[in-house]
């Protein structure tokens, strides 16, 4: 209940912006049909990127927006993030972080802050469909351009609306063509994916391999038994009958899950030989660090899947067939398998997570592995 009223609370303070008085940059830029990009030659003393959602947003748009850093060198950066993404830019340096949160106290500071911050460009990385939220960033902010992906509804008045290829392609590649409309062009080349650590978490990590006796050891796979959404979640019977059959044939597989499983996976660990629990990692930089590490990684539909893309870590992602986002949100330019069977994640048997391990293994020879 409270999120809707906060949703509508969103949409009535819209309505009653878009009547007030716009930057006349913005006016002028809101003349049919939109601009594909911001005119050359335009003043972007600041830019601001919106990604206040999950870690996985974070992630795959991380290493555009290090390119849009680099191309601008001499015009400040902004994201505005969630509690939940906020920890992946702990190390990041160049870009101003502004808190979102849906709160009414923290979320009128968050907005005051970004008027402070004072962007020429916006740019809405929701793609699918006009976000309320980075409208009404755009609005108090001042800013005179106001980007988003050319989409299904359109329903905001965006001044610069940027083309998306038809049919389906990965997220970082629409990023990329959404971030062109800042009037450069960017390429893939050296393109730095990964997640920023400190000592503390490298060492949190080794800690854990050399106590668990993982320091020298090799073919280690993880499983990850954890996913915030629960219709993503591979049941436990299942975990466990993969853990039983990797345990059968000798390998070794890390555990790693929320801390609210940790439990979970303690004792599952306990009842097979190989098996063993991650400690709680206190935020998602400590579970970086460990599955910087891994052989193999094994997971549901999460935030991780890119985590370990971005280490270049095979992958056999578990997914729900059917939901529109696929393959959005799939393992990027990493060696995968993604699996996906009946009409929910449960109809994946562990026979099939097998296969997949195995083919992974025979593809990239990062383990020895059969079944």
């Amino acid at each position: 209940m409270l999120k809707k009223l906060e949703r509508a609370g969103r949409r009535a303070l819209a309505r009653r912006l878009r009547g007030a008085r716009l930057p006349d940059g913005f006016r002028q830029g809101t003349q049919d049909p939109p601009l594909c990009r911001i005119p050359e030659g335009s003043r972007l003393g600041g830019i601001l990127f919106m990604r206040w959602d999950a870690i996985g947003d974070m992630m795959v748009c991380l290493p555009w927006f290090r390119r849009v850093r680099e191309l601008f060198p001499e015009t400040r950066m902004g994201i505005v993030v969630s509690r939940r993404n906020a920890p992946l830019l702990r190390y990041e340096g160049g870009f101003r972080k502004i808190l979102y949160d849906s709160r009414p106290a923290v979320y009128l500071r968050s907005l005051a802050e970004a008027r402070r911050f004072g962007p020429d460009a916006i740019v809405d990385t929701r793609m699918h469909y006009d976000s309320t939220t980075s409208f009404l960033y755009g609005l108090v902010s001042g800013a005179e351009w106001l980007l988003s992906a050319g989409n299904r509804d359109n329903r905001l008045p965006y001044n610069v609306r940027v083309p998306m290829p038809e049919g389906r392609v990965h997220m970082s590649e629409m990023t990329r063509i959404l971030l062109q409309g800042l009037g450069r062009e960017l390429d893939d080349a050296d393109l730095d994916r990964q997640p920023r650590l400190s000592a503390s978490e490298l060492a949190f990590a080794a800690a854990f391999r050399r106590k668990s006796g993982l320091l020298f050891a090799g073919g280690v796979t993880g499983i990850n038994i954890s996913a915030r959404d629960p219709g993503h979640r591979w049941p436990m019977e299942r975990v466990e009958g993969l853990c039983a059959r990797l345990s059968e044939l000798g390998s070794r597989a890390v555990l790693l899950s929320a801390p609210e499983d940790a439990g979970r996976a303690e004792a599952l660990a306990s009842r097979h030989s190989g098996i063993i629990p991650a400690p709680v990692c206190p935020t998602v930089l400590h579970a970086a660090a460990l599955i910087r590490d891994l052989d193999m990684f094994v997971t549901p539909d999460t935030g991780l899947v890119h985590i370990a893309s971005s280490y270049g870590i095979p992958t056999v992602g578990l997914y729900v067939p059917n939901e529109e986002h696929l393959p959005l949100w799939l393992p990027w330019r990493v060696e995968n398998e993604v699996l996906m069977a009946g009409g929910e994640i449960r109809e994946i048997e562990v026979d099939d997570v097998l296969e997949a391990m195995a083919r992974l293994s025979s593809r990239t020879g990062s383990m020895e592995f059969s079944r």
